[in-house]
């Protein structure tokens, strides 16, 4: 048994004492390898913290479009320990992305131009579940659920549209104040785009909490919008809002000069 062949069962616990410590031994020295057992070691354990909820039929249906994208030809037949798993949709999801990387890795050799490709394709399926989980969870009704899709978005690399709104969404209209302030942490991480900049700074005049909108000042500063310093100056000014708000607008303010 190769290595690509012994991830999956290192993962699982299967391995016997003697082809445990050669995996370890190698892996202890291989950053690349180390790199890829970490990941699907991630996806292996988010399976078991995702909520248990039913979701609505939208996101249902969104899963199984998903999963028809993936799955273009007909699959064998699971075997029996496998049917016997009572799994929801995210996790069925998330369980057929760890069954397809581990695919690449049990393959036999190829050369490093299919690696190469292999491995661009595995980051879009590993970006496009991540997109499609995060969008799933923030339409729960349970805010435990909808932080953990803010922290999902958080791990999309170039989220597209939808995730950006959603997060956006979050942050102007849910009810729960943890996820707002969650979704401003992601939505820094976002700012690279304009829009999002934009919207950051607008936000802060609709937000009825005034952690929330330090949470923002604080976020402008980082991502040092100096283009939102004309709104800081009037918040600095306006005495509707909350004392604390107003002098960190003007700590602010001060920071982006």
């Amino acid at each position: 048994m190769n290595l690509e062949e012994m991830i999956p069962p290192y993962l699982a616990g299967q391995l016997t004492p003697t082809e445990k410590a050669r995996f370890e031994a190698e892996l202890s020295g291989n950053a690349a390898l180390r790199a890829e057992v970490e990941q699907l070691r991630e996806f292996w354990e988010a399976l078991d913290t995702l909520p248990k909820e039913q979701p609505s039929a939208a996101m249902r249906a969104r899963f199984y479009q998903k999963l028809n994208e993936l799955t273009k030809t007909p699959q064998p037949k699971a075997p029996g320990w496998f049917s016997k798993w009572n799994l929801r949709p995210i996790q069925q999801f998330g369980l057929g992305l760890v069954l397809f990387t581990m695919g690449i890795f049990v393959g036999h050799a190829v050369d490093s131009s299919r690696v190469s490709l292999q491995i661009a394709q595995l980051h879009d399926e590993v970006r496009s579940m991540r997109q499609t989980v995060a969008l799933s969870l923030l339409d729960r009704q349970s805010a435990n659920a909808r932080l953990e899709g803010v922290s999902w978005g958080s791990q999309v690399e170039r989220p597209d549209r939808e995730v950006s709104t959603a997060l956006l969404t979050a942050l102007n209209h849910d009810a729960n104040v943890n996820v707002r302030l969650s979704s401003v942490d992601a939505l820094e991480g976002l700012a690279g785009d304009p829009a999002i900049r934009s919207a950051l700074v607008d936000s802060i005049p609709t937000q009825e909490s005034p952690l929330v909108q330090i949470a923002l000042i604080d976020a402008l500063v980082q991502i040092h919008d100096t283009a939102a310093s004309v709104e800081l100056v009037k918040i600095s000014r306006d005495p509707a809002y909350n004392p604390n708000v107003r002098q960190r607008a003007g700590w602010g303010i001060q920071k982006l000069q």
